[in-house]
């Protein structure tokens, strides 16, 4: 009675087989993916030693094989540069002779030996085949002269870039008269006696800085040619005070991110020519006031005359265009 309410016997033979059906499928596709993922790393195992052995041929080709042509010998070399270093000096400092193999040259480690020699400011090195390498070389040009702290007896100057980099200046026996005696007579700055001072290390002090802009911009104005500036006071906060070779002092305004010292020294040049329609000199200037900036006539009793104010070389040498 009630027997279709009794459960049916299950088939496990067929339970057993569907399972391990599924179980040879599983792992059939299992084998399939190991096969793929062993077969792609035997490829890229297979690329890398055939990249590595064209790599390993190449460099062993290049030093048994295009090394040594004679054809590829370093035979010609020039250097040329926009300021005052001799040639000799260049390749000297660039560690280039004649001789070596054209391709076997460091280009990379021949322009950082350049930028070691506190002058260069950027140097580029051209290899032309088959045996020639020019050097183009753009110097630092020093627009102040800076005295530290020395003892008793024992003064020097440094050079200084209009952006602060320290440089010794020439000796006599490897420059041209008249570029030693310009780089005598540059503006000296004063009142940097605290200031540490390291060749071929930029000096990061912003009064400093701000000096060297300053006369950077001078040298492109109209009163450079008017007047020469014979120091640059440094001593004070936000203020410069500069004289000149007429015997002015006139201060510049630091205070501001920035001095616009175009824009002073266009002022400086209006109240020059004013002050020599009237034949008159100035004695103090202070560019630092904005408006009605005040002035002070020079004492004609201290006027300074040409006997003793000799013209000066020119401080800064003329860039040649390389």
């Amino acid at each position: 009675m009630f027997a279709f309410l009794k459960p049916r016997p299950r088939n496990r033979r067929q339970d057993r087989g569907f399972q391990l059906d599924v179980k040879i499928r599983s792992d059939v596709a299992g084998r399939k993916r190991r096969r793929a993922g062993l077969r792609f790393l035997g490829i890229v195992v297979g690329l890398a030693l055939l990249g590595g052995g064209s790599v390993a041929g190449f460099l062993f080709a290049r030093h048994q094989w295009l090394y040594r042509i004679d054809a590829l010998a370093l035979r010609h070399l020039s250097a040329t540069t926009d300021g005052v270093l001799g040639e000799r000096e260049l390749l000297a400092q660039a560690g280039l002779k004649t001789g070596i193999n054209t391709f076997a040259l460091d280009l990379m480690g021949v322009r950082e030996r350049l930028a070691r020699h506190p002058r260069i400011a950027s140097a580029e090195v051209h290899r032309e085949l088959p045996g020639t390498v020019r050097l183009v070389v753009h110097e630092r040009f020093p627009v102040a002269r800076v005295r530290p702290a020395s003892q008793p007896g024992l003064e020097f100057n440094y050079l200084l870039d209009e952006n602060g980099h320290v440089l010794l200046p020439l000796p006599r026996d490897k420059a041209a008269a008249d570029v030693v005696e310009a780089e005598a007579a540059l503006p000296l700055l004063v009142g940097a006696q605290s200031v540490p001072f390291a060749v071929n290390v930029a000096v990061a002090d912003p009064q400093i800085l701000g000096a060297l802009h300053c006369l950077a911009a001078f040298e492109g104005s109209v009163m450079a040619g008017l007047t020469e500036v014979v120091s640059v006071d440094v001593g004070r906060p936000g203020e410069l005070e500069v004289l000149t070779s007429l015997g002015g002092r006139v201060n510049f305004g630091l205070r501001d991110s920035d001095p616009r010292f175009e824009q002073q020294l266009r002022a400086w040049t209006a109240v020059h020519q004013d002050a020599a329609s009237r034949g008159r000199l100035i004695g103090t200037l202070d560019l630092s006031v904005t408006n009605n900036a005040p002035l002070r006539w020079l004492d004609s009793a201290v006027v300074p005359t040409d006997a003793a104010h000799p013209a000066k070389p020119k401080r800064k040498p003329a860039r040649r265009h390389v």
